[in-house]
């Protein structure tokens, strides 16, 4: 059989029993004029692309073009529109003078002239145009650049208004403005919001003014008055001139606390369930409720803010909040807290007053398995960050030293003696051991950080800190590791000793206190004023001994006493190893008072260590 004459391939059935063809595809070309079009189709291209005749139809219909370029087009509608409203000259004449008055090339006499010509414009009519974008801008800037008159003028056209200011997205700049430059006005405007702080505390702009007015530029009677109409309505209108907190009120009035605690409850509850509890003036009120709460309403409290602890650690309220959280709370909630900082655990450790969570979050959680894996193991991912820290490396002292006064905040410190009689409840594991466990979970990674990183780190005040006490109190399971971080200094106190150079570890002021510490503990264990530092691990290096050791190989020894340096006086005063050091240095004792009679500043280390060689 052959091919149809058409010469299509034969294709396949359809679904109706016919034979359906298709055609080889190729180059798609042009219809020819003599291909069998519809007329109409035609006729449309033919108007379309041929002839002058169709070119001018379609010119009737295209728009005029408007002069200028498109930038002077849009500048132009915008006056225009300007214009249009009630206040569109008074607009368009302010934001003429303002594109001068604001630029940072004026000069001084030429901006004041500008700013006369815009009070001029403005005065009388800041109310009605103060809501408008460009215009907040532009009373920003008079505000900043006006002298004190013309701030205070501006700011008591305003004085009625403040509070709706506060609730306007562009207005709230305005206030900032006048709570910044204004000093005369800046009690006026934090007064204005007095009964209006549970209304304005849930307004997205307002409670950005609120925050500015209660943390930045309130005194303490300002900030009781604002935070008090949380306390309930007879706070907010009959205020205590006299009271500055909740204390002194319940000290005075203690029938008040369960009005106070459901005022308090009702205002609170709402904004934690909106997870909006980002203000101070917040964190405040979140912890008077704390302390002053029973057990079932302040665990009922813990419950609602378990989740949101991350987000109020960052004021010093906010952080006492949260250490009574993981104080008073169940495991359950204890680990809901610390959950919720994974992620933002450097951050809250380098923070004023974030940091003393952590230091209460181990110091009072007895699951240290979970707090190995949830929190010490991040911590240790991140050391170099934390141990050079103001805040940080206190996180990581206290992993090693407990609640050493010397590295806790003392205000921290206070907190946490506080709840010891609450943690002795809700804590049943020993402290000791508590504190052993977490250690073991990050010791060996503050071990491989000294034995890579002491070169730099014991010279630096705060790292050389954690350097001293790793040293002294870290443990691993695999003891090489400490043997590696103490050689990595004992190779650094081999090196030559240049009197008139302080790179040396035992001459400089910084590094040689670690090893006078080391030194030191080899014959006592160093105490601390409230008994609570941890014992030092068993199978730590002979300190003292192998520095004179390494003194006496290097011959570094007589040059270091010369130098007047720390550790000699040190190891003369060790029972360890004052026997072998003075008989090393007695046969140079002349020479080293030689030293000393050359010094006219006569330092008091080489002295002692003089005298401690005639003894």
């Amino acid at each position: 059989m052959g091919m149809p004459a058409n010469n299509k391939a034969p294709g396949k059935l359809s679904s109706n029993g016919k034979t359906s063809t298709f055609v080889k595809r190729g180059k798609r070309s042009r219809p020819s004029e003599n291909e069998s079009l519809p007329v109409a189709k035609r006729a449309s291209n033919k108007s379309k692309y041929n002839g002058k005749e169709a070119r001018e139809k379609m010119g009737k219909y295209k728009p005029a073009v408007p002069e200028g370029s498109r930038g002077q087009q849009q500048k132009r509608l915008k006056t225009e529109r300007q214009m249009a409203g009630p206040t569109g000259e008074l607009r368009v004449d302010a934001i003429k003078i303002w594109e001068d008055l604001r630029r940072g090339d004026i000069e001084s006499d030429k901006r004041a002239r500008k700013m006369e010509e815009i009070m001029d414009v403005l005065r009388g009519k800041i109310k009605d145009v103060v809501f408008k974008r460009d215009m907040s801008r532009v009373i920003q800037t008079c505000i900043k650049l006006g002298n004190e008159q013309q701030r205070n003028e501006i700011a008591e056209e305003l004085v009625s208004s403040y509070v709706e200011l506060s609730r306007s997205m562009y207005g709230r700049h305005i206030l900032m403005a006048i709570l910044k430059y204004s000093n005369k006005y800046r009690s006026k405007v934090i007064s204005a919001f007095y009964g209006h702080v549970r209304k304005l505390i849930r307004h997205k702009d307002a409670a950005a003014v609120l925050e500015e007015c209660y943390a930045v530029y309130a005194n303490a009677g300002q900030r009781w008055k604002l935070v008090a109409e949380l306390y309930g309505n007879e706070f907010a209108v009959f205020k205590d001139s006299d009271a500055t907190s909740l204390d002194t009120v319940l000290a005075q009035t203690p029938q008040k606390l369960p009005t106070v605690l459901n005022s308090l409850k009702t205002a609170l509850v709402p904004l934690l369930q909106k997870g909006t509890v980002q203000l101070s003036i917040v964190h405040r009120a979140l912890l008077d409720y704390l302390r002053f709460a029973d057990s079932r309403e302040r665990l009922e409290m813990i419950e609602n803010m378990r989740g949101l602890v991350v987000e109020v650690v960052h004021t010093k309220e906010g952080a006492h909040a949260g250490m009574l959280c993981l104080l008073y709370g169940t495991p359950k909630d204890r680990k809901a807290i610390v959950k919720s900082f994974k992620g933002y655990l450097q951050r809250i450790a380098c923070e004023e007053h974030g940091h003393a969570v952590l230091i209460s979050a181990l110091d009072c959680i007895d699951d240290t398995v979970y707090m190995n894996k949830a929190m010490v193991q991040d911590l240790g991912a991140i050391l170099p960050e934390l141990v050079a820290d103001q805040y940080g490396r206190r996180v990581i002292l206290y992993l090693l030293g407990g609640r050493n006064p010397q590295y806790v905040g003392s205000e921290a410190l206070k907190i946490l003696k506080d709840g010891d009689s609450v943690r002795a409840e809700t804590s049943k594991k020993d402290p000791m051991v508590r504190h052993s466990e977490l250690l073991a979970g990050i010791s060996e990674p503050l071990l491989r950080w000294v034995a890579n990183n002491v070169e730099t780190a014991i010279f630096d005040p705060m790292p050389s800190q954690s350097v001293s006490e790793t040293l002294l109190r870290a443990f691993a399971s695999d003891v090489s590791l400490k043997r590696a971080a103490w050689d990595a200094v004992l190779a650094l106190v081999r090196r030559e000793i240049d009197a008139a150079d302080d790179k040396h570890v035992l001459v400089n002021p910084i590094a040689n206190r670690v090893i006078t510490n080391c030194v030191k503990a080899e014959h006592t264990m160093p105490t601390s004023p409230d008994a609570t530092l941890p014992d030092l691990p068993a199978g730590n290096p002979a300190f003292g001994t192998e520095v004179l050791a390494a003194l006496e190989e290097s011959d570094q020894l007589v040059a270091a006493a010369c130098a007047g340096v720390f550790p000699v006086r040190a190891l003369l005063e060790s029972p360890v190893t004052r026997e072998r050091a003075c008989e090393l240095l007695k046969p140079n004792a002349k020479k080293i008072k030689k030293v000393l009679d050359a010094k006219p500043e006569r330092p008091r280390s080489l002295a002692q260590i003089i005298e401690l060689l005639q003894k």
